[in-house]
């Protein structure tokens, strides 16, 4: 046989074993993923419940009342630019950006843990913020409360706009076990979300 064909063999070889480690890579970054994300919120809720950190709270998912939603405030009352809070009929504008878990990338963030703020080295799914803080040229996205997923209709309702919050919303609250085109079945997710204004308070037309 030629060399021209040894080459060519060997290139498809070699090509094949990269596929084969990358699916390898790909599965293993994703297993028992469930269990993984659920120990993630059960976390949270150890942290609540030993008072070790002050700066986390949880709201009830009134869909699910044996959910909660965690969150923790990078920016608080002090910058509200309304009296109001959304109702479930309001309209709103948003920056956000929302990640999946990484449990090392996790381990690794310096204290006060925004997990958020370690966002190049997590999987990010979606959003409209493309550095650290939303700038002039990132897109403000407009949403109505209630046909946003379940963690984000309880959180907004107790946010005044100016406020920016981090929140961490279990499956169940969030796309469930079957998940999206980028989101796997049964993700914890973690969300920058800043409330910059109510744009339509009632949301009636």
């Amino acid at each position: 046989m030629s060399t021209r064909f040894y080459f060519i063999l060997s290139v498809v070889v070699l090509s094949l074993a990269f596929v084969g480690c990358s699916e390898t890579k790909e599965q293993s970054k994703y297993d028992n993923w469930r269990e993984r994300n659920e120990a993630f919120i059960d976390s949270l809720q150890q942290v609540v419940d030993n008072k070790t950190d002050p700066d986390l709270y949880f709201v009830v998912d009134q869909r699910n009342k044996s959910q909660k939603i965690f969150f923790k405030k990078i920016r608080n009352e002090e910058y509200k630019t309304d009296e109001r809070r959304p109702l479930l009929t309001s309209k709103v504008k948003v920056y956000y950006r929302g990640m999946l878990i990484n449990e090392g990338v996790f381990a690794a963030t310096p204290s006060p843990k925004f997990y958020t703020t370690q966002y190049e080295k997590l999987d990010v799914f979606d959003g409209n913020i493309s550095g650290p803080d939303p700038t002039e040229f990132d897109t403000l996205r407009e949403f109505s409360v209630n046909r946003v997923i379940a963690g984000w209709v309880e959180v907004l309702q107790w946010m005044y706009p100016g406020e920016r919050w981090e929140i961490y919303i279990p499956w169940q609250s969030a796309y469930g076990s079957s998940g999206t085109t980028t989101i796997p079945g049964y993700s914890a997710l973690v969300f920058d979300l800043y409330l910059y204004e109510i744009s339509d308070y009632s949301g009636f037309e």
